[in-house]
């Protein structure tokens, strides 16, 4: 006979009109509940074995927990985001040479253009990330054409640019 409850027992229990625990059943039926199992699941992963929300007795401000579970989330995702874009952009310009060193703008729109490869992106979408009137992002598209070597951007046929990066 074994020491932890069976699937039928808990199954019992649940069917019971009697309002015990499911510790307090085990304990009648002289067992005990089987061990946590590990887990995969992502709250889990997070919260690296911190003590969960539902248990509120021990915890005065729950909003507190929430808000620094929630900050500790952000962060993570911020670092993934991060690391990803300095990949992809990296990658990018591994595959470009360029005839002088891009500027913060520049990298911003060639990462966009890249983000949205082989799709038409218009001036006033890149005036939006800029936060600049439409007229300035003119500038930053002609000098990124001047400072890298190959012809990676396109006039679009119905207005905008067209990204193409070079297979190499």
């Amino acid at each position: 006979m074994s020491q932890y409850l069976s699937k039928e027992e808990i199954k019992q229990w649940r069917s019971s009109l009697e309002k015990i625990t499911l510790e307090e059943y085990a304990k009648r039926l002289g067992k005990i509940l089987e061990e946590e199992k590990q887990t995969s699941d992502i709250i889990d992963i997070v919260m690296k074995n911190e003590k969960r929300l539902y248990t509120t007795k021990e915890n005065k401000n729950p909003k507190k927990q929430v808000l620094k579970l929630a900050k500790k989330a952000q962060d993570i995702q911020n670092t993934i985001t991060s690391s990803i874009k300095e990949d992809s952009l990296s990658y990018i310009k591994s595959k470009l040479s360029c005839k002088k060193q891009l500027t913060q703008r520049e990298d911003v729109v060639l990462e966009h253009f890249a983000k949205n490869k082989g799709k038409i992106v218009f001036a006033k979408d890149l005036a939006a990330i800029l936060n600049l009137p439409t007229d300035y992002v003119y500038k930053y598209i002609k000098n990124l054409r001047a400072k890298i070597n190959e012809n990676i951007l396109e006039n679009a046929t119905k207005g905008g640019y067209i990204f193409n990066l070079p297979n190499n």
